[in-house]
């Protein structure tokens, strides 16, 4: 037990120390590819996460359920949260400790769905779990429980298939010889394209004051909320919105050699962020984290320009707009940037760091891997929040904050690829416009069955 305590602090040790060099913190210029538009054809790759507080959802532990009240965030890549309401906020990195023994978890959606499949991401629990589904609030030993799968604890992302079938209620049953977490929990309908052209509408607790949870409960890099990757480095760049998608098991993968793998998500608009998250290959490394109001790209000849001109910004209008093929980001340039907040990671898997509020429209990530001979580099979610400020939300008689859901998604630039008109700061809005002049007057409808000749 000493050697080994020996040896991981030695790696520790030699970790930091390649952090600290700074040749290889930034030893080259980063150029960056552009990810396509989402297509129709893309579309069902990427179905809704039902299962979360703002889609109306709830969740209760079995035996025993700590309040939402309780919810504690991650940091430094240590996750000591035992609230179940993590589950159905949107940080991918703050997770449920599941119990050893026998225990079960129950979620209710807003509405009886077509329910396809759930997902989560497993860390260290061992044994298995099954799952029912049911479209009524009934006792657990009640016949309206659907048996629809039974699976062994995998490490890592965890998927299963459980319908199509219609459920309001999804359990899931576990035996646990282990203990463990569970984080980025999911549980998702038959893909549609009305996820993208009809946004839900949004709701939000006020129930229960808590600052962590109102922090998390919505991600505004969700690609159902008018997000998209933008750029990256390297690796297959019709996937790069795998890295938004809200989906445990697919990931966005780099290319093996690549020493620098960096993305770059665009939020659709300015945003206010306190907070990032991101959940990723299983690797020694680091990893920096940047919010940016517009995109850098270092000028052809800096050695001729003083720090304040080698960063040549590139405009901050529509997700449309004509943006380079490729984006080259120099060693100088990076130089200039500072990032919001870095995290050094020994095999976690996942990092998220808390910051002084930042107005930004781009996140980027660039990960620093222990090994430049090591594995091909991996990026499952990555998530961005802060408080949002928009006013413009109203209160049901449950007390409930209600959104429409055309802040998340108007239906109107998701595939088409028409320009989007560059919006500012939330505050800065313009006026909404009034109610739309009312229809005419439908007229009556008769009906004249058509009887066919008979034939002699």
């Amino acid at each position: 037990m000493k050697l080994r305590n020996v040896s991981s602090f030695l790696t520790r040790v030699s970790f930091c120390a390649f952090l600290a060099a700074p040749s290889l913190g930034h030893a080259a210029d980063v150029v960056l590819q552009k990810a396509p538009p989402l297509t129709v054809r893309q579309a069902p790759a990427y179905p809704e996460n039902l299962a979360r507080y703002h889609f109306g959802a709830a969740v209760k532990a079995m035996p025993q359920s700590s309040s939402l009240a309780k919810l504690q965030l991650s940091s430094n890549g240590q996750d000591q949260n035992t609230s179940v309401a993590a589950l159905l906020c949107d940080d991918p990195t703050t997770g449920y400790q599941l119990p050893a023994g026998a225990s079960s978890i129950l979620v209710s959606l807003s509405n009886i769905e077509n329910i396809q499949s759930i997902s989560f991401r497993n860390d260290g629990a061992q044994g298995d779990f099954a799952v029912a589904v049911s479209s009524a609030d009934v006792p657990s030993n009640s016949p309206e429980w659907h048996a629809v799968g039974r699976n062994a604890l995998s490490l890592g992302a965890v998927a299963a298939k459980i319908g199509p079938g219609e459920a309001k209620y999804v359990r899931l049953n576990f035996k646990i010889t282990r203990p463990g977490r569970i984080a980025a929990f999911g549980v998702y309908a038959t893909p549609a394209l009305s996820d993208f052209t009809m946004p839900r509408p949004r709701k939000v607790s006020f129930a229960e004051n808590s600052p962590s949870f109102a922090l998390i409960n919505f991600n505004f890099s969700d690609l159902h909320a008018k997000a998209r990757a933008l750029y990256v480095s390297s690796g297959d760049v019709t996937q790069a919105n795998n890295m938004i998608d809200d989906q445990p098991a697919t990931a966005y993968k780099f290319a093996i050699g690549d020493a620098a793998p960096t993305a770059v998500i665009d939020l659709g608009r300015e945003r206010n962020l306190s907070r990032l998250s991101a959940i990723y290959a299983s690797q020694p490394g680091g990893v920096d984290f940047y919010v940016l109001r517009s995109l850098p790209m270092g000028t052809p000849n800096e050695s001729a320009q003083s720090d304040e001109t080698s960063v040549q910004q590139v405009a901050n209008v529509s997700q449309a707009a004509d943006l380079p093929a490729s984006l080259k980001i120099s060693e100088k340039a990076f130089a200039g940037l500072k990032p919001v907040g870095s995290a050094v990671s020994t095999g976690e898997g996942r990092a998220s760091v808390d910051f002084p509020e930042v107005v930004g429209r781009y996140v980027m990530l660039k990960w620093h891997p222990a090994n430049a001979q090591g594995e091909a580099f991996s990026i499952a979610q990555v998530a961005a929040f802060g408080v949002s400020k928009h006013a413009a939300a109203t209160k049901n008689a449950e007390g409930e904050q209600m959104t429409d859901g055309k802040e998340a998604m108007d239906g109107k630039d998701v595939f088409d690829g028409k320009d989007i008109p560059g919006e500012g700061t939330e505050e800065a809005q313009a006026p909404a416009e009034g109610p739309p002049p009312a229809l005419p007057q439908v007229p009556p409808f008769t009906f004249i069955p058509e009887v066919p000749p008979t034939s002699p």
